[in-house]
């Protein structure tokens, strides 16, 4: 036998064994966090006693646990400390030893409301910078907005991953948003999206965890359906009256005191927290240009609220009523509906009620007007 083919049979063994070790590993880990997962055996009951020759009743089956990457994962640590077991397989558990209690994905992700979650878990901690630009190719295909989070060993918390992270991370969740303003994700988003997070995991050496397709894209048409059915973006107008111009000169100090600020083409009115509560839009024969609003002669104002977006509604709504009606007062303007008909009061109290129902069915739904969750799927 030549010294090549002595070579080639020991590097053969090598791989077979190191294959086998990697498969018993991940083998034995999973069978660990499947028992972690197991009910706890009841306080045994009085012994009964048996009649010789009759044997004891059979034992009730064990009952079989979800696999360890599914949501509903208990994460206590104290209920994922390693069971004594009479048996130890030294080079395996030494690097189980290791293992960390994960804690729980925060909620926003993880409840399924609003996107698919796929929870990658590595064998060994992966730079996060090399992660997400292996994940460039297929994310960059996605016609969804996906967060990607990582587990911080150190801090004990999930947080936010972005390529210039210099950090590692062993356990990574995907989410993919299921529903925005251009309506629900499609069946060839989200395969791409479970091949994508597939190949990650086989090519940094991990796990993940697929779901089956079908009833997440009838949840994600279902949400669809119901964020259309919440989804108002309401306006009012002043018009000039008997055909004069809107005076620039008279609103400018107006707009001023409602605390609007130009922003590109439009004002926009904040909320205390910064967030975007209304806007006004001014309409003129030529090109507008917000810094010059005393100078100008408009044909329309039109005053905008989001919805979905704002989480006080009606007192938003009453702010932009109060300015709207002080703008065409001051301009000798004439309030309108978005019909461009004479605001009325009866129209008023329609507008209000129907702002109130609808943040009320969104709070039942769980997702609270101007929450987080609203902001991404009303964009």
């Amino acid at each position: 036998m030549s010294d090549l083919q002595l070579t080639l049979i020991v590097l053969g063994a090598l791989l077979v064994v190191a294959v086998w070790l990697y498969n018993r590993w991940l083998e034995r880990k999973m069978l660990r966090r499947a028992a972690l997962l197991a009910p706890q055996a009841a306080p045994s009951a009085p012994l009964e006693k048996l009649e010789p020759g009759l044997a004891a009743p059979p034992a009730a089956p064990a009952a079989i646990a979800p696999g360890f990457l599914e949501p509903d994962l208990p994460l206590d640590p104290e209920a994922l400390e390693p069971p004594v077991t009479g048996s130890v397989d030294l080079p395996l558990d030494i690097e189980e030893e290791g293992d960390r209690a994960v804690a729980a994905l925060p909620t926003e992700w993880s409840d399924g409301q609003a996107d698919c979650l796929l929870r990658l878990e590595f064998v060994a901690p992966v730079p996060v910078a090399l992660l997400l630009e292996a994940g460039h190719d297929w994310a960059g295909s996605i016609d969804k907005p996906l967060q990607w989070l990582g587990f911080d060993e150190a801090s004990g918390h999930w947080r936010s991953l972005l390529p210039q992270d210099e950090g590692r991370v062993m356990h990574v969740a995907v989410a993919l948003q299921l529903v925005d303003r251009l309506g629900a994700v499609s069946a060839t988003t989200l395969q791409a999206f479970c091949a994508g997070a597939e190949r990650l995991a086989q090519h940094f050496v991990g796990v993940v965890e697929l779901p089956d397709t079908d009833p997440v894209l009838a949840r994600a048409q279902e949400l669809d359906a119901f964020c259309a059915s919440v989804d108002l973006q309401l306006s009012l107008h002043v018009l000039p009256s008997a055909g004069a111009p809107l005076d620039g000169a008279c609103l400018a100090p107006v707009v001023a005191a409602a605390g609007l600020r130009p922003e590109g083409e439009r004002f926009v009115a904040a909320e205390a927290d910064g967030v975007e509560a209304f806007t006004l839009i001014c309409r003129a024969a030529g090109r507008f240009v917000p810094e010059r609003l005393a100078e100008s002669q408009l044909t329309e104002l039109i005053f905008s609220m989001d919805v979905p977006r704002i989480a006080m509604g009606t007192q938003t709504f009453d702010g932009l009523l109060a300015c709207a009606r002080e703008c065409a007062a001051v301009s000798g303007g004439q309030l309108a509906d978005a019909h461009r008909k004479p605001l009325s009061e009866a129209t008023t109290a329609l507008i209000r009620g129907r702002i109130e129902e609808l943040q009320r069915r969104m709070a039942e739904r769980g997702i609270a007007a101007g929450s987080v969750r609203a902001l991404r799927l009303f964009s």
